[in-house]
């Protein structure tokens, strides 16, 4: 009975996953700047350096040359994450390269694996944020399942608005905190 139950829970949390990832994603390209010098009084954990690009130029799964080593591949993917719009945990199209690109590193390295970790700002509670940072990074997992990634290799966890990389309470700060980050 319980096997059952489980079995119906995740056939419907699949089902609900491709009905949410069925639509086009608005894209907002007020999400594509470079971070500027900030006053150290904006900075939070040595952010000043944080590039906040992840255009296709930037990340051309596809440019990469075949001769690349696991170390270079592993080396572009260092700092690239997916950021979300307020609210929302569906996938803005910008953010596919990257995507992509962590694919090729996995299909590269067959025993590697990734953590996905979801991240909000700090408005919400933090129970509905630790749900909104889980949501991210499965949404996250679900893109790179398509890429062909098994989802044994992909792991997900939330820390919700515990783990801000701007301190802030503006929008600029709260844009870099909603974010999925990859770990190897």
């Amino acid at each position: 009975m319980v096997k059952n139950f489980a079995k119906l829970f995740a056939v419907t949390a699949l089902g609900m996953t491709l009905v949410g990832c069925s639509s086009t994603p608005e894209v907002d390209d007020s999400y594509k700047y470079e971070e500027k010098k900030q006053s150290a009084g904006e900075t939070s954990q040595g952010s000043a350096n944080l590039s906040m690009t992840n255009n296709a130029s930037d990340l051309d799964a596809n440019k990469a040359p075949a001769e690349m080593t696991n170390e270079q591949l592993k080396a572009m993917l260092r700092g690239k994450v997916v950021y979300f719009d307020y609210d929302r945990s569906d996938v803005r199209a910008e953010y596919y390269q990257t995507i992509k690109l962590n694919a090729k590193y996995l299909n590269n390295n067959p025993s590697a694996q990734v953590t996905i970790a979801g991240h909000c700002d700090e408005r919400g509670s933090r129970e509905y944020n630790l749900a909104l940072g889980e949501r991210r990074a499965l949404s996250v997992k679900n893109a790179l399942m398509v890429e062909g990634i098994s989802a044994d290799r992909i792991n997900v966890v939330s820390f919700g608005e515990d783990m801000p990389v701007v301190d802030g309470h503006t929008e600029s700060a709260w844009s870099k905190n909603r974010r999925a980050e990859f770990n190897y």
